[in-house]
């Protein structure tokens, strides 16, 4: 892994997913950039809207510096973090610009606040997030509000073992390996059927083992009254530090986003939330 890419809107949830960020940019040994995305008929400011690119530019590149001297007010670490974070502005719409970067190749991941559930800034950030986690072309970290980083000792990837992709895996075992995790392989199978036994469970081990054989996991399987309930409970029970998501055309993706309530999971995770495609 070589950067990560970090938006910003200035909210208080893009903080905490900056000030992740930056730890998770330390343990992996890779370089962050830290956006923003302005426009001029879309940005308000002290109930003004600025439509002079070059004013808007200038005010924009300010508010970034001082949003990174906020993040580390009182802190030892602001001279430290200054070196390696670069920063970066956009002209354009949140959204369609992360996709857009995304498909670059130029940035391993984009990681975000997860939500939008305070603030004008954070509930328009919210859907941004939940935008790009659907569309990006890498893989999108989702910061809970106020999540503070810590040792990643565990990681659950929620798959359906008939779809499991050997690419995602590979790019989940690199994650792990980089980090000294442990991975959980989770299979969230439907309520209305019978869970598999103690056999079936063995069968469909070695089915991933056959597909990964250089992947180390443990496996397990869940089921709950929704997909997003019985992944938390999980984690919960678990102990899990971050839970990925790959976002593939198949029955698991659909299960989690078919009804009103299933954006509760990519919009307010437990912990960190890596959606994958």
């Amino acid at each position: 892994m070589k950067k990560i890419l970090v938006p910003t809107d200035f909210s208080e949830n893009s903080r905490s997913a900056f000030l992740y960020a930056i730890k998770l940019a330390e343990s992996l040994k890779t370089s962050l950039t830290l956006m923003h995305c302005y426009h001029p008929t879309a940005n308000q400011i002290n109930d003004h809207y600025f439509t002079n690119t070059e004013e808007l530019e200038n005010l924009s590149a300010q508010r970034l510096d001082f949003f990174i001297e906020k993040s580390f007010a009182d802190s030892m670490e602001e001279a430290i973090v200054a070196d390696m974070v670069e920063q970066k502005l956009e002209v354009g719409f949140a959204a369609d610009k992360l996709v857009e970067i995304s498909k670059t190749g130029e940035y391993d991941m984009i990681v975000m606040g997860a939500t939008g559930s305070t603030g004008v800034l954070e509930r328009i950030f919210g859907k941004v997030s939940l935008y790009v986690a659907q569309h990006a072309e890498c893989p999108v970290l989702l910061i809970p509000a106020g999540v503070r980083f810590s040792e990643v000792k565990d990681i659950m990837y929620a798959s359906e073992y008939e779809s499991a992709n050997r690419e995602v895996l590979l790019q989940v075992g690199a994650f792990a390996n980089n980090l000294s995790s442990r991975i959980h392989l989770v299979h969230v199978y439907d309520k209305n059927k019978k869970r598999p036994d103690d056999f079936g469970d063995f069968l469909l081990e070695k089915t991933f083992q056959k597909k990964v054989p250089e992947l180390s996991f443990y496996m397990d399987s869940i089921s709950g009254p929704t997909v997003a309930q019985g992944l938390g409970e999980y984690a919960r029970k678990n102990n899990m530090d971050w839970m990925v998501l790959v976002k593939p055309k198949h029955d698991l993706w659909q299960r989690l986003l078919h009804r009103s309530k299933t954006n509760e999971i990519l919009m307010n995770p437990e912990i960190p939330l890596m959606v994958m495609h």
